[in-house]
């Protein structure tokens, strides 16, 4: 487990950011390649997409401290526990939404082609910066006795009690396969792409759907749950935003496939 990837002196470099600043590197390679592709200005495309990142990050961790308003407003030292928590995903990825929607508008370039970008840039952002959470020791698994399990040191007592020793399943590194997995889904959409905003669509249904389901291998049981404890946070959001997605894509699919159809029908000889 090594929270901070270098130390010297009083100077920490926690290694969640170093991998969010690998994340965002990566991010705005694949953005200007793939703002290209879509005839856009790479360098304001870019710019766009990282201001809308930097939305996210304060976003994801807004939400973590409404989420759990006690831990950090309430505790001793909630707060710097605050500044280096990883926040909640979905929370980043709802604020940059509307944020992305506004933004594109503003400066006068497509918004679903935006939306497109966004979503390789949400994969970017979860499949590396998930190995940051797994040195950092947070958003943990449950017991398990798998072949893969993994222990953390006597070092994680200090954020997490009762985590030290025991086998685990690490929920982190299936996040980040996962966020890899459909990253490879939506480039090779992308080369058939029938309609702008179809890239993003699938993107929010894939991952909302497999968050689903790895919510339950996780053990770090403090995100907050709703409905008398049957769904967590994470789950209910996502619940919430497949369906919609399931619903925009219906509905953008229809409006391509009407407007690629003739507008006069040959009569019947």
């Amino acid at each position: 487990m090594h929270p901070f990837l270098l130390q010297l002196g009083s100077f920490q470099l926690p290694t969640y950011g170093f991998f969010s600043l690998c994340a965002l590197a990566v991010a705005i390679l694949l953005v200007r390649r793939y703002a290209r592709i879509e005839g856009l200005d790479p360098m304001r495309t870019s710019e766009a997409i990282v201001l809308t990142i930097a939305v996210g990050y304060f976003g994801a961790r807004a939400f973590e401290a409404v989420i759990n308003w006690d831990r950090y407003f309430v505790q001793p030292g909630g707060l710097k526990l605050l500044l280096v928590s990883t926040g909640v995903f979905f929370g980043g990825l709802i604020t940059a939404i509307p944020f992305c929607i506004l933004w594109f508008r503003h400066i006068k370039l497509p918004v679903l082609q935006g939306l497109d970008l966004l979503a390789l840039t949400a994969c970017v952002a979860e499949g590396v910066g998930r190995w940051g959470c797994f040195f950092s020791g947070c958003c943990y698994g449950t017991p398990t006795g798998v072949p893969w399990a993994v222990t953390f040191p006597d070092l994680a007592r200090r954020m997490h009690a009762g985590l030290p020793g025991v086998p685990i399943h690490p929920t982190q590194l299936y996040m980040s396969l996962d966020a890899l997995l459909i990253l490879g889904v939506l480039l090779l959409l992308y080369r058939r792409k029938r309609f702008h905003g179809r890239v993003f669509l699938v993107y929010v249904l894939l991952y909302s759907i497999t968050r689903f389901f790895m919510e339950f291998v996780r053990g770090d049981l403090d995100r907050g749950f709703v409905l008398g404890g049957r769904l967590s946070t994470s789950q209910l959001l996502g619940v919430i935003l497949a369906a919609a997605a399931a619903g925009a894509y219906v509905i953008l699919d229809a409006r391509h496939r009407r407007s690629r159809a003739p507008d006069w029908i040959p009569a019947p000889k």
